[in-house]
């Protein structure tokens, strides 16, 4: 078991339940499942116990004093989640804490892997916000990119190995909910995607630009400070952690996009005939309009006014 135990510090006590923001978006593309690398639930009987932090269970590791953990119940009906933030780091001169599992199995012969998790970023109660990010590293250490969520601006950003700082995906999350990611990376071809559900919210970036050796080390959870010494309670949840072996081709044939643009959702399509559907509770749904081919539709009835507006696309045969 791990030397430092947090029965003594703050957990998270706050419980958001499973929702989705926004977007619920229905493929009709069929992708086919990967030989598992790596998963974890985060449960008991994987051997974590939620009085210690996640680092040094079950392989994992972590790199600075900052909160990480175990919790119950953030996600309905998902048992154990982790999470990272929420207490400071021990010194107040860290400005980050990296928690990963290192990948025990040689990988030398996968060109392409797939990376899923659920993950919410849960907000401070104080007025401090900080960031939330994945990062892909190699087998030699080497950061090699990063998803990155700002909980200070809301927004979604990416950062490549080129040193030329975070860039922006023009999709931004709402806090305390809940979504589903995935990260696709190819070896073979030196590019990496990532998609929110099955929105694509970065396309065909390359892996290394520094020749850095391409072959996975492990995918980290991070939180970065925003102001190094004055940490919010923030933190990052997240549960069905996996990565799996998956085919070279692994992108879907039928590609869509969700954006705001000038205040209005706008929905791209570039093949199939969809009907698009919209709700206010998940449970009545009503027709917008019924979309072919290439094709983009705004919904002009878009009222900001209002909590919660869901969509989702139904495939026409």
């Amino acid at each position: 078991m791990p030397e430092d135990s947090i029965s003594d510090k703050p957990k998270p006590g706050r419980k958001h339940y499973w929702t989705y923001s926004f977007l619920i978006y229905l493929s009709a593309a069929v992708i086919s499942q990967g030989q598992i690398i790596y998963q974890t639930g985060f449960e008991p009987e994987e051997g974590y116990d939620p009085q210690y932090t996640l680092a040094e269970q079950s392989g994992w590791k972590a790199e600075g004093s900052g909160g990480n953990g175990l919790i119950k119940g953030t996600f309905q009906d998902l048992g154990n989640q982790a999470y990272i933030g929420f207490w400071a780091p021990v010194n107040e001169d860290e400005g980050y804490i990296n928690l990963w599992r290192p990948i025990e199995t040689s990988l030398t012969e996968i060109n392409a892997i797939r990376f899923s998790v659920v993950m919410m970023i849960a907000d401070s109660e104080d007025t401090q916000r900080d960031e939330f990010r994945w990062s892909i590293y190699n087998s030699e250490t080497k950061r090699l990119a990063s998803v990155d969520f700002d909980n200070h601006t809301q927004t979604i950003n990416f950062e490549l190995d080129d040193d030329k700082g975070f860039r922006d995906t023009g999709f931004s999350f709402e806090r305390d909910t809940a979504y589903d990611l995935t990260i696709d990376i190819n070896f073979l071809e030196n590019n990496w995607d990532a998609m929110i559900g099955d929105v694509y919210i970065i396309e065909n970036q390359p892996l290394t630009t520094s020749n850095a050796k391409l072959e996975l080390g492990d995918i980290s959870a991070v939180w970065v400070l925003r102001e190094i010494g004055k940490a919010g309670d923030n933190f990052m949840v997240f549960d069905d952690y996996k990565i799996e072996k998956m085919p070279i081709k692994i992108k879907p044939k039928n590609k869509f996009s969700l954006k705001m643009a000038n205040g209005l959702p706008t929905m791209s399509f570039e093949a199939g005939k969809y009907l698009i559907q919209t709700s206010t509770d998940l449970i009545s749904w009503h027709d917008l309009s019924t979309i072919e081919g290439e094709s983009q539709f705004i919904d002009k009835d878009y009222s900001t006014k209002k909590s919660q507006r869901y969509y989702r696309l139904r495939l026409i045969e």
